[in-house]
């Protein structure tokens, strides 16, 4: 073995703590990178892959009343229809037991299984709905506890009907179970008349040539002019057959953590930088004997430049399965969340080059600098240094006047701050670790408080019920308020529609928006205005608009901007169009496409004076528990008194109770909450390897001071505090500039959030991410310095004095 070969081999493999080190922050930095590259390149292509694989309509319509097959062939020969199918659905409660309670669920049927045109269900498992054998929404099993073979009892205008499971299907148009969706049931068109009694379709999908914006709108107004003349109304919503409705929101998540996994790349490569020019600085040295035996500058070059190949090549041992594996992982994780299957191992070609690209090319370009300032010392330079350095800075100089400071304490400041340039690279690591963790505490504080605090304090109520039906106003009022444990009951009336500014013309563009009626004055919903004033008693058209939907109905038209005093034109059918202006602007972050309007104005328009549909009601005691107990009696109690109750669970579907409406929607950001702890966890083991790095560097730089302090009677605990004491002075010191910051870097976190996931989340500032961040990088600190601690204390005076 030639001695440069043997050089590099004793460098690599007599100092493994600091191999280990560099390969490792090497690796992590790449595989993070390259875990967000995979996920994304598996995940968006993987979504859409299978998306258009389900051929989607372009126009999903929603009918009532339902039309028949002859009804369906004549929607058929509209222009420009390609192809058209139907279906039916239904909103039924099911349980698995009979002792079980009662949960909504969704009904639906399709004409023809085995022939679907658009839209089309995945067979998971099992052959298609026969008879009495029903088929099941892939996860429901998991998540709602449904077997997959067994028995599910259904409940529909309060008739059971028992059917069996047998097999599992993959709707990719659904809300999935993990983001708050109910079970979904499929059976034949036979047995949904027997339970429904209804064999007719109450949704159509329809699809055109090509899918172009405006083409596709006028298609859509085509076939429901027909619709209209059958004598139905119709709903309806546009969507790109090309692009899965979850593919902004999951650009906008990728593009943060892409942020993220190059904030730890480039974090890992400076401290490369740092590491490469402390192991050169330490060997200055044996650069100096090199050249004095001949060795020339481009063979130390060429010595250090190998010895970072050896670093890379162990790193991407490492980098690739933790990125390639960890992406399919997350991958698999997230498809699942939505209710579909990964299917067997896959890897991203995109992942796979990043992460050798990175790990082969990267260290070598940031080491360049400090291996080519080594490799031009000359020889007289190289030899002129004795290892004992006695300079002193301003810190240092600064801590020396403080009178009572400990000369153990005035040496662990000197010593931490003598190489001033590393500190601050330490510092930048670890700052930003701390920002990121803390930032991502602030995000899920922020939505806990958005829902629980914010939300709450609007929608000042308990329980929500929806009625299958309008309901006389005075005898619901007056039946809730007879049921025990009821303070507060409103009426509320609702209508679904488009708005745009007043005098513009009809268009796609019109903005989709429901209208909620209001009981003046209300004790349920606590508006937080932010321009005009609220609704009074003798309002005639007046309408509160949500600030987001005062944006949207603008948000395609030029020159538009809606505010107090303006007019916009509410279209509730094709032959219902009223006026509204526009009093006020409220901030709710859930209900983002409500308006408001005087509920006796909206029912007159209605043409259901005195009755409402839904029920908002506040309860003497709060809490899920209590909240649940009373809407389950109440839903007995209404059922008892001839009203129907509709078996959606509350206004918004997420659960009668508002307390598990909350929970629900926060536990759809979970999966968010828990990528972005991910690229913590990454960034807090790639700032504590640094600091031990650091330290262990520290150590081979002082190994002739810590000798020399032996050598006049340091105890090897005395040696090992310093070191364990330079790492806590690091890390607090970190937690002091980040803690400040945190308070910007989190506002923006929550922002990106918000706009990536199009919903208003307020900042809200919670001290449980700064201190939980002081005590865990008080924990990282020790240990990441323990092993350096524990090193300088085995060191052996002889050793150390000795002419080296």
């Amino acid at each position: 073995m030639g001695v440069l070969r043997y050089k590099i081999y004793r460098d690599l493999w007599k100092n493994k703590g600091r191999t280990l080190q560099v390969v490792l922050i090497i690796s992590l930095g790449a595989a993070a990178l390259g875990l967000i590259i995979g996920t994304r390149y598996l995940v968006i292509p993987g979504m859409e892959g299978q998306w258009r694989a389900r051929h989607p309509g372009m126009i999903n319509l929603s009918i009532d009343p339902p039309i028949d097959d002859n009804d369906l062939i004549g929607l058929k020969g509209v222009d420009g229809v390609v192809a058209i199918e139907g279906m039916g659905g239904a909103t039924i409660e099911w349980r698995v037991n009979p002792n079980d309670e009662w949960k909504p669920g969704a009904l639906t049927f399709r004409a023809d299984y085995a022939h679907q045109e658009l839209n089309q269900l995945e067979q998971v498992s099992g052959s298609w709905p026969t008879g009495k054998t029903v088929c099941i929404g892939q996860g429901d099993d998991s998540f709602f506890k449904i077997p997959t073979h067994g028995t599910v009892y259904f409940r529909y205008n309060d008739r059971v009907t028992t059917v069996q499971t047998g097999c599992v299907v993959y709707n990719m148009l659904i809300n999935p179970a993990y983001f708050g969706g109910t079970a979904q049931f499929y059976m034949t068109r036979d047995e949904y008349e027997n339970i429904v009694d209804e064999r007719d379709f109450n949704q159509v999908i329809v699809s055109g040539e090509q899918y172009d914006v405006v083409k596709t709108a006028e298609l859509a107004d085509r076939v429901q002019a027909r619709i209209e003349k059958m004598g139905s109304t119709s709903g309806r919503f546009i969507t790109d057959p090309n692009k899965h409705f979850f593919q902004d929101q999951l650009d906008g998540l990728f593009f943060l953590l892409g942020v993220l996994g190059a904030l730890i790349l480039g974090l890992g490569l400076l401290l490369v930088y740092n590491t490469i020019n402390a192991i050169i600085s330490q060997q200055v040295d044996q650069i100096g004997i090199m050249k004095a035996v001949g060795a020339r500058t481009g063979q130390i070059l060429r010595l250090y430049l190998t010895s970072i190949l050896f670093y890379s090549l162990l790193a991407l041992l490492i980098a690739l399965p933790l990125g390639v594996g960890g992406a399919w992982f997350i991958s698999s994780w997230l498809i699942s969340s939505f209710g579909s299957n990964m299917g067997p191992f896959q890897y991203s070609r995109e992942a796979l080059v990043a992460i050798v690209a990175i790990v082969l090319l990267a260290p070598l370009l940031v080491a360049l600098i400090p291996i080519f300032n080594g490799a031009r010392i000359t020889v007289r330079e190289a030899i002129s240094t004795y290892g004992l350095s006695t300079d002193t800075g301003l810190i240092e100089r600064l801590f020396a006047k403080i009178r009572g400071m400990s000369r153990m304490m005035l040496l662990t400041i000197s010593n931490t701050f003598r190489n001033k340039w590393r500190v601050v690279l330490m510092q930048i690591t670890l700052v930003v670790s701390g920002l990121i963790f803390m930032t991502v505490v602030s995000v899920q504080d922020s939505l806990v408080y958005t829902v629980r605090d914010i939300l709450f304090s609007i929608l000042n109520t308990n329980i929500t019920f929806l009625f299958e039906t309008p309901q006389r106003i005075g005898y619901v009022e007056d039946l809730t308020m007879g049921y025990p444990g009821i303070k507060t009951v409103e009426m509320w009336g609702f209508a679904g529609g488009t708005m745009r500014p007043r005098g513009e013309k009809e268009s796609d563009d019109d903005q989709s928006a429901s209208l909620m009626g209001v009981p003046l004055p209300t004790k349920t919903y606590g508006y937080q205005l932010r321009a005009g004033r609220w609704l009074n008693p003798t309002d005639d058209h007046a309408i509160v608009l949500n600030t987001r939907l005062a944006e949207d109905i603008c948000e395609k038209r030029k020159n538009c901007k809606i505010g107090v005093g303006d007019w916009i034109t509410v279209k509730y059918s094709e032959k219902k169009h009223m006026d509204w202006q526009v009093v006020g602007l409220v901030f709710d972050p859930v209900l983002t496409t409500f308006a408001l309007v005087p509920r006796e104005v909206l029912l007159h328009d209605l043409g259901t004076v005195g009755q409402a549909q839904s029920a908002w009601i506040q309860t003497d005691q709060g809490g899920l528990q209590t909240e649940v107990a009373i809407a389950k009696g109440l839903r007995e109690y209404y059922k008892k008194n001839g009203v129907k109750v509709s078996p959606q669970r509350g206004v918004f579907n997420l659960g009668d109770s508002t307390t598990e409406t909350g929970n629900t929607f926060i536990n759809q950001f979970n999966f968010l909450v828990i990528l972005l702890g991910i690229m913590a966890v990454i960034i807090g083991i790639v700032g504590s390897i640094a600091l031990s790095g650091a330290l262990t560097l520290s150590v081979l730089e002082r190994r002739r001071e810590i000798g020399v302090m032996r050598a006049i009677g340091a105890s090897s605990w005395t040696i090992a505090r310093l070191f364990i004491g330079e790492g806590l002075i690091l890390g607090w010191l970190s937690w002091l500039i980040a803690a400040p910051l945190s308070l910007f870097a989190g506002r923006f976190m929550v922002q990106a959030v918000g706009q990536a996931f199009q919903i208003d989340i307020v900042y809200k500032y919670t001290p449980a991410g700064t201190v939980l961040w002081l005590v865990i990088i008080t924990i990282l600190s020790i240990f990441a310095s323990w092993l350096p601690a524990a090193g300088a204390a085995r060191i052996r005076v002889r050793e150390i004095l000795a002419y080296q």
